[in-house]
């Protein structure tokens, strides 16, 4: 077990992965995560026994260097809530786009504890699979770090570049990557599945081909380019996904507004529905797909980042939950034609009155979705996200250049905001158990 402490940092304790294995060991490795950059630590490792009773102790100072690639984080604002921080490290994830797109770590203070180099573009999250990270560190390529930081496999996309967000199918032992087809004259729009042990790729869901009725609405933005300076059509702009049950996708459409399930992934792939507001699919084929809205009444999501499923067991079949980080941004500019009207009050790319976390009540049985649960979060057109860490809510918000926490009834309960350009992609908590820790979360 170890504590690492450092003024102006949290105090940072676990008891580390990689000392319980059933063979009798006389050399022992461990990584020590968490060091606070830029400062000095003092760090404290009891030994134990199979008994628990501790044998040894090892106490040493050090200061790592911070290294200038590091955002700072200018301010931390407490809020009203009682609710504690939760446990863990906050990671940074596409801080500006920059060459330096690394992985970046902070404690519940704000303080720095550290990095994870990575090549020319960022990740989008850390995967935890069989006691590894899986992350990307380039336009096409993943890696599988063991918890020591080895890297004990790379994997190559070839013909495929990632974007937005990958996850892990563990029923399949596949990875699911959203990604463009350098082959294809419309990016954004595939997702393949990557076999971990193998490198195979295999191309499951072309949703140019799915959604045929919806690509013919699209055209070319002004000038001729996407935001990636490309000609290609950048027409659904795919920008998360998750499994619903096995063999069932749910993506998010950024230029849509929309949430597609996808069923029989790896073999057929058909159309589900569709949770859509707008009239985008009125008199096409696809409107046949569409949910409806019931319960209170709500302005529907614009613009949506990080689609993501809550199975509840209390629930009955056909029953669940589904989260976001509702933009409420009213842009899509290769649909020129599209009816923000029927979003009153979404914001422009630069200004907005608020964006929310959402969450909807979706009864397939019935065909039906409601709202049950919504709270305004900062502002950010695009670059966000929301996810759950124990029964806190934590939050990115890029254009506002702000990361935080809520508790579960959505009260603040703290945000940071870091210097930036332009803005992380997102930001994302993680407790790291099972890879840096054996079986409980850091202290």
């Amino acid at each position: 077990k170890y504590t690492i402490t450092a003024k102006g940092a949290e105090t940072v304790s676990g008891t580390l992965a990689g000392g319980s294995e059933a063979n009798v060991r006389l050399t022992h490795e461990y990584l020590i995560p968490g060091l606070a950059a830029g400062r000095k630590n003092t760090v404290e490792i009891n030994f134990y026994n199979a008994a628990n009773e501790r044998k040894k102790t090892v106490r040493f100072s050090t200061t790592p260097k911070k290294e200038k690639a590091i955002p700072k984080i200018k301010k931390v604002k407490n809020g009203k809530s009682k609710t504690d921080v939760s446990l863990g490290f906050y990671a940074m994830f596409g801080h500006d786009k920059s060459d330096a797109t690394n992985i970046y770590y902070y404690d519940n203070n704000g303080a720095s504890r550290g990095l994870t180099p990575l090549n020319g573009y960022r990740t989008d999250r850390i995967l935890t699979v069989d006691g590894n990270w899986i992350f990307s560190y380039d336009i096409d390529k993943l890696a599988v770090m063991n918890r020591l930081g080895h890297i004990v496999r790379q994997i190559s996309l070839k013909g495929y570049e990632l974007h937005h967000d990958f996850m892990y199918d563990a029923a399949h032992k596949k990875l699911l990557c959203l990604v463009n087809d350098k082959k294809k004259k419309t990016i954004e729009d595939v997702v393949i599945s990557v076999d971990i042990k193998t490198k195979k790729t295999k191309k499951l869901v072309d949703f140019a081909k799915l959604m045929s009725a919806s690509r013919k609405k699209h055209v070319q933005r002004k000038g001729g380019k996407n935001t990636y300076g490309g000609t290609e059509l950048d027409w659904l702009h795919l920008n998360s996904l998750d499994l619903i049950n096995d063999g069932e996708l749910i993506v998010s459409s950024r230029e849509e507004s929309s949430l597609v399930k996808v069923s029989n992934i790896y073999k057929k792939p058909k159309i589900k529905y569709i949770i859509h507001s707008g009239s985008l699919y009125k008199k096409t084929s696809l409107a046949k797909y569409l949910l409806k809205r019931t319960g209170v009444k709500f302005v529907g999501h614009a613009g949506q980042h990080t689609i993501t499923v809550e199975h509840d067991t209390s629930l009955p079949n056909g029953q669940y939950y589904l989260f976001m980080y509702n933009n409420n941004f009213g842009s899509a500019k290769t649909l020129p034609q599209f009816d923000w009207s029927l979003y009153p009050g979404v914001g422009s790319y630069r200004k907005g009155t608020a964006s929310y976390f959402c969450k909807y009540l979706v009864d397939e049985n019935q065909k039906t979705y409601e709202l049950v649960q919504q709270f305004s979060v900062p502002y950010s057109s695009v670059v966000s996200g929301v996810n759950y860490i124990g029964n806190n809510i934590t939050f990115s918000s890029g254009m506002d250049h702000t990361y935080g926490e809520y508790d579960k009834q959505g009260n603040m309960i703290c945000t940071y905001t870091y210097a930036a350009k332009r803005y992380a992609y997102r930001v994302i908590k993680y407790d790291f158990t099972d890879v840096y820790y054996e079986k409980e979360t850091i202290q």
